[in-house]
């Protein structure tokens, strides 16, 4: 798979829907932050009738956090607390993972590529 980049305009706010992600498959997020700082989030787009319907985005296992202060991370959200300069962090989910339930959002002026 080709590195897919997201600018800081799609991530700051509502965020932009992620690509499809494949379960069992590692994924490298790698995010540079040109401003103090920063936050990085990927959040399941929930099913609000809680009829246990809504997909676990984020379960799998996260690895090799470079230079992130910190990783808070549940089966349907995971925030990361980034540093100036250049953070990655490697993805495997648990589950196959459709993009459009998957919102990456960040705060500050990052940028994201994602390659598998």
């Amino acid at each position: 798979m080709p590195t897919i980049n997201y600018p800081f305009n799609k991530l700051y706010g509502p965020g932009t829907s992620s690509i499809n992600l494949t379960k069992g498959t590692t994924y490298t997020f790698t995010i540079t932050n040109n401003s103090g700082s920063s936050y990085f989030f990927m959040e399941t787009q929930f099913n609000y009738k809680f009829d246990g319907s809504t997909p676990k985005n984020t379960s799998g296992s996260f690895s090799s956090l470079t230079n992130i202060t910190k990783l808070i991370s549940t089966n349907y959200i995971a925030g990361f607390v980034l540093p100036s300069g250049i953070n990655s962090f490697n993805f495997t989910p648990a589950t196959n993972v459709t993009g459009t339930n998957l919102k990456l959002r960040g705060t500050g002026g990052i940028t994201l590529n994602l390659t598998s």
